[in-house]
């Protein structure tokens, strides 16, 4: 199958690239001809990453809600890449998966501070390395816009995401910077696998979604190439659903 080459040559940064929808996002921009610089947030997943995807601009190992990680990381991305069109704002770690009255105040604090603060944080580095048009993409969630039970936590984190999506949006609109916050439902990920693997929580994800399946990361990896790429600047401020129908 021919690649539509809507990111060649253009250099593109992935947070929370080494698995699940970054992994897949990250193989489709480097086969369109992408620079693509990768952040995990482990060493050896990052080591892994390069070996497994040679074709890889960079890549560089942070805690996405360390601010002074973040910046050593966009240090390394500068000096190899100069500057970036585009950034693909999606490392993200999942709630509690309980009663909102039973969550754990720490680990709710780190929902936000990975999912809130790290997308903060990459972004405005992204931004700050986009000398003309660019685009920035958020991976929020369809939780983001119809909150699934017991995942506050995670509501919570993705709809802020989503905020400040838009938000950014209307401040880099001057700039010719597009913004767009991805709300994807369940993709067959490592994050989504505990979930998917027990048959009656499945089911129960499944009768949710009108197609009755979940998506697959290289299906997410076609549209973040697209939002990413020129072609897209109108659709700045959106909120872009792919989740089966499960939010109609």
């Amino acid at each position: 199958m021919t690649v539509a080459a809507l990111n060649a040559d253009r250099a593109v940064v992935v947070s929370g690239a080494t698995s699940g929808i970054g992994r897949g996002c990250a193989e489709r921009l480097v086969e369109e001809g992408a620079r693509v610089w990768a952040l995990g947030s482990r060493p050896e997943t990052v080591e892994r990453l390069r070996a497994e995807l040679p074709g890889l601009a960079g890549a560089s190992a942070c805690d996405v809600s360390d601010e002074a990680a973040v910046a050593a990381a966009f240090d390394e991305l500068r000096d190899a890449l100069g500057t970036l069109d585009g950034a693909f704002v999606n490392a993200g770690i999942d709630g509690e998966g309980k009663p909102a009255v039973d969550l754990d105040a720490a680990a709710f604090r780190r929902v936000l501070d990975v999912n809130v603060l790290g997308a903060f944080l990459v972004a405005r580095e992204a931004v700050r390395c986009m000398e003309g048009a660019g685009a920035v993409v958020f991976n929020a969630s369809v939780n983001a816009i119809k909150p699934e039970l017991h995942f506050a936590d995670y509501n919570a984190s993705k709809a802020a995401v989503a905020s400040l999506a838009q938000t950014m949006a209307l401040e880099l609109a001057p700039r010719g910077i597009h913004v767009v916050a991805l709300c994807p439902g369940y993709v067959d990920t490592p994050m989504s696998a505990e979930s998917l693997r027990d048959p009656e929580r499945a089911a129960e994800v499944l009768a949710e979604v009108p197609l009755g399946r979940v998506a697959q990361p290289a299906e997410v990896a076609v549209l973040v190439s697209f939002l990413l790429a020129p072609q897209s600047s109108y659709m700045t401020g959106s909120l872009v659903n792919f989740d089966g129908g499960r939010s109609v």
